[in-house]
């Protein structure tokens, strides 16, 4: 919750592109969540037209993330490849399970998805938009 609290400008709405400015105004506990008041939706009514829309922050106001942990937006883009150079696809997605991230991939127009581990996961590179892989049979489709 103290993540929040320092929070002023942000961004809600379905994705980046399509959000609007919004102020924090407070932010408080709930039983399985936190809630975060915004400036300007002071009744049910007003929440209910946000309820499902993300809270986007400004990368310099962004969570510092511990060494081997990405934001979803950095890895979606990124091109996959195999330890000798060869590609094996473009992250499309990320889906966010109990037990790791499953990254969507595309390869000759089908799409795989591969758990985010470091059995698999050899190397991510965020500023190249790069990452290597392992391959184990069946992962990727051809």
């Amino acid at each position: 919750m103290e993540r929040f609290q320092h929070l002023h400008g942000v961004m809600i709405g379905i994705s980046a592109e399509e959000s609007a400015e919004g102020t924090v105004e407070a932010v408080k506990p709930g039983n399985s969540h936190i809630l975060v008041k915004l400036r300007g939706v002071d009744d049910r009514s007003a929440a209910e037209n946000i309820v499902g829309s993300m809270l986007f922050v400004d990368e310099k106001e962004a969570e510092q993330l511990q060494h081997g942990s990405y934001f979803i937006h950095d890895i979606i883009g990124c091109s996959v490849y195999l330890p000798d150079g060869t590609q094996r696809g473009i992250v499309e997605d990320v889906y966010r399970s109990p037990a790791q991230d499953l990254w969507v991939i595309r390869y000759n127009g089908k799409l795989s998805m591969i758990p985010a581990v470091k059995e698999i996961v050899n190397t991510v590179d965020i500023q190249k938009k790069k990452i290597i892989i392992e391959m184990i049979e069946g992962l990727i489709e051809e």
